[in-house]
């Protein structure tokens, strides 16, 4: 994959963990990590909310989007395949993943809702050519 950068943000609630949302970001990084920025925020509501974000560029930011992809399930994939284009503006991908999800059960999936961390991935190639590595991955047959 060509990848240019991945940023992933998400919120930590006054009722969650936050040991707990950073290691969901850190099973979606793996080993190849980069720095958590954290920033303390205001809810509507005058509740504290903590903001994590992560940035990578380069091979690492391709590691990574390679890694998310191949441990979507089949049909995150279709899916994503055929909303491709609602989820794209330019050379960017906006995803959302079930932050919920990843934390009690460790896997990714994606979610269009709330309580996601959302991640943006600036390619290097075109939409079409992204879309083409997706459909290798749903069919089984990854070359990258």
């Amino acid at each position: 994959m060509k990848i240019n950068r991945i940023t992933a943000s998400v919120f930590s609630y006054s009722t969650e963990s936050e040991s707990k949302v950073l290691r969901a970001l850190d099973a979606l990084f793996g080993p190849i990590g980069g720095s958590v920025l954290r920033q303390e925020v205001k809810g509507h509501y005058g509740d504290p909310i903590v903001t994590f974000k992560i940035e990578l560029e380069g091979k690492p930011a391709s590691e990574v989007t390679e890694r998310i992809i191949s441990k979507l399930n089949k049909a995150d994939i279709i899916f994503l395949v055929s909303t491709i284009e609602s989820r794209s503006q330019g050379n960017r991908i906006y995803l959302r993943i079930d932050k919920q999800y990843l934390i009690s059960q460790g896997k990714i999936a994606l979610k269009d809702g709330e309580d996601v961390i959302k991640i943006v991935i600036s390619l290097r190639q075109s939409i079409d050519q992204f879309k083409e590595v997706l459909k290798q991955y749903a069919s089984g047959n990854v070359y990258t």
